[in-house]
């Protein structure tokens, strides 16, 4: 029988050193690109579109309410000609 000798070469410390130096950089490379900051400006007609939304749904929210309490006390009555006359307006608007 033949014996094998197996030969295992050491890998020289430069090997070492050069893939820490080639992480590193990476790492570097990593932390510059975060050091990025977003920003964000908002015109002042964005500003007041802001103010005009809140506004309206606060009134609406109030409009809600007050019907869901005459319903619930059984005061709430539809009137048909203030309906039919904002169904038709709403006609004539949609036409134009």
């Amino acid at each position: 029988m033949e014996k094998c000798i197996m030969s295992i070469d050491r890998i020289s410390r430069s090997t070492y050193i050069n893939a820490y130096n080639s992480n590193s950089s990476k790492a570097v490379e990593k932390t510059k690109k975060t050091n990025d900051v977003d920003r964000i400006e908002i015109s002042e007609l964005g500003k007041s579109l802001k103010g005009y939304s809140l506004d309206s749904n606060i009134q609406n929210a109030k409009k809600i309410a007050d019907i869901k309490n005459k319903i619930d006390s059984g005061t709430y009555n539809v009137d048909a000609r203030l309906t039919a006359k904002s169904m038709l307006n709403a006609m004539k608007e949609s036409k134009a």
